[in-house]
Formats: C-alpha cells, structure tokens, sequence
C-alpha cells in the first residue's frame, strides 16, 4: 500500500480526499493534521468519514519537522495559501523521493512543479515529484477553453457561480449561511488569482467574475468567447467530443450543466453550445464538483498518473 500523509484534515476538501482515501484499498493513510481538531480522533469528528482503516488516526498539531520525520511515499498539502512551504521543505529535505501534492494556489506555474491536470497536462505526470494541484475554478473554465485555442478570437468572459464550501471553512461572508440565504455575492473582480491560472493553461486572455451562491457543493462557469470564424454550435460539439475521447471524466452534452448535476459527483460535465445569431461569438457552460473534481480527486488522479498506478 501507499503511505499517504495529509495535513489540511479540517478543511472541506481535506474531509473529502480522507472519504475517497477510505474507499481505495491502494492507500494507506499514515497520518493526517489539522490544528483546529488538534487531538481528536479522526473517525468520531463530524463531518469527517467513518475511517473503519484508520483507527489509530488522530487530527494533530505536528510541525513541519514533525511531518518530515514521519515517513510516506505522498505527502498532500491542505493548508490556507501561503503555509505550505516550511513543510515543503521540511519534507523535500528528509524524504527526497516522496511525492508532493500541494491542493492551495502556492506553486501553480512555479519552477519545479509541475501543473496538476490530468486531462491537459497528462503528459507531464508521469514521475513527477512536486504537483500543484489545478484550481477548482480554473479546472472548469480550462477544460472549457482547451479545445478553442485557436479559435478564439479575443478575450473570453468567465462568469463563475460556486457553492459556499469553496470559502472554505474559516468564517467569512462568503461562507455565511444567513447571509447568503436567498442570495448571490460576487467577489474578486479585476484580477482573481484562478484568472491568471485560467490564462496560462489556455492560452487564452479571460476575464474572471466568481459569485457564491446558496448551496454547499458544486460550481458553474458559464463562458462567452469571439471566434476567428463562423462555426455551428453543432460542430463544436463534435470538436469537444473528439478531444474528450480520451478522458471519460469530461463529459460533453447538449445542454448546459446544473449544479444538481455536478454536485457530489466525479468528473466535468461541458454543454450548452450556442452561437449569437448575429455574431460568431460561442457561449458554453462547464460544470464539476469543486470539492471533488475540483480539488480532492483530481489530486488522486493525478497521483494515479505520477506513480504510473493502474486505473
């Protein structure tokens, strides 16, 4: 089995990569921190999955020196942005051969990582020893966008809807039930960190809008790009199909996508293809679980592919 370290137990993607970590006999969880359930046991914490495999896990405090005595062959980084470097180094220095996944923004598109994508940057996986998991957002409006990168014509507009899980579990606005309660709040227009990321896997210049909505799981990204040239929303239907071939987690449909049906599944769904009746201008909707496509297993798959396991 694979020895499998976490640190990041707390969070919603955290609890979400444990459940999948519990239903896949290949992985063996060596341990798992958080320090806001520092001392709890793992398998009797709300929220957290019923870890029949892992009883002697508990939810602890441990240093990054802590963390790099402890062995395992994959070490998963869960941590808010900006933590996740003493434990990078921690562990890079006393356990050189050990896979690192970071799931936060750190080290996407830095040197040395390479860009956690299965479908798109696939290629790149296999041996990989440092991998910057790609953003849930991002993931969605890139596997929309991959297929047009030569037939966009300008700039796309990515209007992105979320679940509040996507907040996080630190209390904001954006995480307020009672706040959000029959509401929408928009955020980080004018340069969110998933558009730069957007743009450098595609290609592609976008515009970002996120909005968060009322419910606790899945997300949208509806998107409207210019073409170079006339196409039929049929055609590009077929386009996406072709490239898909290969990837049976996207999933190419007729009609757009709903959070319903996204949320709580594996795998992106792409659909909606129209063309303005004036203009060559396409619009698309692209869909997917942010806590699990999005995030926990998208890290699996793409761990799947750095280790060479089979599928």
């Amino acid at each position: 089995m694979i020895r499998l370290g976490l640190m990041g137990a707390r969070g919603y993607v955290g609890r979400e990569l444990i459940g999948a970590l519990d239903a896949d006999q290949r992985f063996d969880l060596a341990y798992a921190s958080s320090r806001a359930l520092a001392g709890k046991p793992l398998g009797v914490t709300p929220g957290l999955a019923d870890l029949k495999r892992f009883s002697e896990l508990v939810a602890e405090d441990i240093s990054a020196e802590e963390a790099a005595a402890r062995p395992v062959d994959v070490l998963v980084l869960g941590l808010p942005n900006g933590m996740s470097g003493p434990f990078v180094d921690a562990v890079a220095a006393a356990q050189p051969n050990a896979l690192i996944i970071d799931l936060g923004a750190d080290h996407r598109y830095k040197e040395g990582w390479v860009y956690g994508s299965p479908e798109l940057n696939g290629a790149a996986l296999p041996g990989a020893k440092r991998i910057a998991n790609a953003g849930c957002y991002a993931t969605a409006a890139n596997l929309a966008l991959a297929p047009l990168k030569d037939l966009a014509a300008g700039p796309a507009s990515v209007f992105g809807l979320s679940g509040y899980s996507g907040a996080g579990t630190t209390p904001s606005a954006r995480n307020d039930a009672e706040r959000l309660e029959a509401n929408v709040i928009p955020y980080g227009f004018g340069g969110h960190g998933h558009q730069a990321e957007i743009e450098a896997t595609t290609g592609t210049q976008v515009v970002f809008a996120p909005h968060v909505g009322p419910f606790f799981r899945g997300l949208l990204t509806t998107i409207t790009v210019p073409l170079v040239e006339d196409n039929t929303a049929e055609g590009l239907r077929r386009l996406f199909e072709a490239f898909y071939a290969e990837h049976p987690q996207v999933r190419i449909t007729k009609e757009p996508p709903e959070i319903t049906d996204v949320a709580g599944r594996d795998g992106c769904v792409i659909g909606g293809f129209a063309i303005d009746r004036d203009k060559p201008v396409l619009t698309l909707t692209s869909g997917l679980d942010n806590l699990r496509k999005g995030a926990a297993t998208q890290a699996l798959a793409n761990i799947e592919r750095a280790l060479n396991l089979p599928r």
